[in-house]
């Protein structure tokens, strides 16, 4: 969305425009995150310029969408706030939660994959980490870095245990909570 919006009135839909161009050339698949920055609900109340260019970019969107031969791909987790204009034209697929084996992988691979050493206690048990908190893949890797920097920070042991996780685990639930 960052690259696609401009101060400029009229810049926003030449740049949606030339994306999908591009796209098509290139015979690229475009995914698109956080997309519900451009595909929520046009704008009813237009006050300014600023409205009538989000507006207009939308609707330089959908004719982009409708036009496009190739693949596009929207993320995010807020669905829920597109525009009907958009819904209808795109098939949505949802992603639920990680179940407990599929959180022990995720933990596991951030905890020892693809060349990880952390240096880890006796005392660590993903499968009670994986059952005890139901977090995404994201809340996963933040509970590892976090409990890394808790370690590293207290300098007196560069051990992780199974308590550091957990502490780490409570303190993004918590936020996740307010």
């Amino acid at each position: 969305y960052a690259d696609i919006e401009s101060k400029y009135h009229g810049e926003g839909p030449r740049m949606v425009k030339a994306i999908f161009k591009a796209a098509e050339r290139e015979n690229a698949v475009l995914f698109l995150d956080e997309a519900y920055s451009l595909l929520s609900k046009r704008l009813t109340n237009v006050h300014d310029g600023s409205d009538q260019a989000i507006n207009s970019m939308r609707s330089q969107l959908l004719i982009s969408i409708e036009r496009f031969k190739g693949i596009v791909i929207f993320a995010t987790n807020l669905a829920i706030n597109y525009d009907r204009a958009f819904l209808s034209r795109l098939s949505n697929i949802e992603f639920h939660m990680p179940d407990a084996a599929a959180r022990k992988v995720i933990w596991q691979q951030h905890i020892s994959g693809d060349g990880i050493k952390l240096p880890l206690s006796d005392d660590i048990d993903i499968m009670e980490l994986a059952r005890r908190y139901i977090f995404s893949g994201r809340q996963i890797k933040n509970a590892v870095k976090d409990a890394c920097i808790r370690v590293a920070m207290r300098g007196d042991n560069v051990v992780i245990s199974q308590e550091d996780f957990t502490r780490s685990c409570e303190k993004i639930q918590n936020q996740s909570d307010s």
